[in-house]
């Protein structure tokens, strides 16, 4: 087996932890690999696989994941409508005046939802106003009844704020997850080219994933304003980022598990998936000698 045929199929078992067969096309993007190999290449070899690889309505898989194809597709469905809210929300959301970037992120990003799943929302914030930022999308979520708090039931289109940084903490750290994360994400609104600024501060993603750095379209763009400048300059007389940390502080320490909140950079999961899918694919690479 050469390096191309262990790229295609570390990059099919990767997405087959989701559930998530592959075109050709986003083989080639997502391929795990930190060699250039072109798509005529990826073409060739993914025609010659006779086992391990099969293919159906143009897409890939590993042997015997025929059924994700049915899967994927009625996926996509749904998220499209998810797609269609999501925008709504967000076009809402950029009223906020320290927001510099709000993306789709997790399953919806992929196109990948289920009809009982949330939103994901990847959010960078002016630099020292993560918390306000999170305190005015919580307003504003609470007010639109589509905010999913700890507690919620039903949580179908609800808004998860997953993610948040501020533009002093944009570079992430460097694993396949991550990568993958910041690859997938569907940037809906940004200010002042700040999705471009969050792709060259994290360019190490090309050591993992060589083709899967490059821009995409936006769907609502905006430069800062002589408004911005004014809320943001009050919002910083009154310490308004004091204020709001420590109130959502006071909530938040007795919920905390393996969440990260640290200067700059919220990261609410109370589940630690990153660990469990680096682990788990780590270890099914260790098994196949790849």
């Amino acid at each position: 087996m050469d390096n191309r045929e262990r790229a295609i199929l570390k990059t099919l078992l990767y997405s087959d932890f989701f559930d998530y067969p592959l075109k050709e096309e986003e083989i080639f993007k997502y391929l795990i690999t930190d060699k250039k190999i072109d798509k005529i290449q990826v073409h060739k070899v993914l025609k010659q696989f006779k086992i391990a690889v099969e293919s159906n309505k143009n897409f890939y898989f590993l042997s015997g994941r025929k059924s994700l194809v049915k899967k994927r597709i009625n996926r996509e469905k749904i998220s499209l409508q998810k797609f269609k809210k999501a925008k709504k929300i967000i076009k809402i959301l950029s009223l906020i005046p320290t927001i510099r970037l709000i993306g789709i992120s997790g399953t919806l990003s992929m196109r990948n939802s289920e009809k009982h799943d949330d939103i994901d929302i990847f959010v960078i914030t002016q630099e020292n106003f993560v918390w306000t930022t999170r305190f005015l999308l919580i307003i504003f979520l609470v007010l639109l009844g589509v905010y999913r708090t700890r507690n919620s039931k039903n949580y179908s289109d609800k808004i998860c704020l997953n993610m948040m940084l501020d533009e002093g903490s944009m570079k992430l750290e460097k694993n396949l997850y991550i990568a993958h994360e910041i690859s997938q994400l569907v940037p809906v609104f940004e200010k002042d080219n700040t999705y471009k600024k969050f792709l060259l501060e994290n360019k190490w993603i090309e050591n993992f994933m060589i083709n899967a750095l490059n821009d995409k379209k936006i769907y609502l763009k905006k430069k800062s304003n002589t408004m911005d400048f004014i809320l943001n300059w009050l919002f910083d007389f009154f310490a308004f980022e004091k204020i709001a940390k420590y109130l959502q502080l006071i909530y938040m320490k007795k919920h905390i598990t393996s969440e990260i909140v640290k200067p700059g950079v919220l990261r609410l999961h109370p589940f630690d998936y990153k660990s469990y899918i680096l682990q788990s694919f780590n270890k099914k690479i260790n098994e196949l000698g790849l």
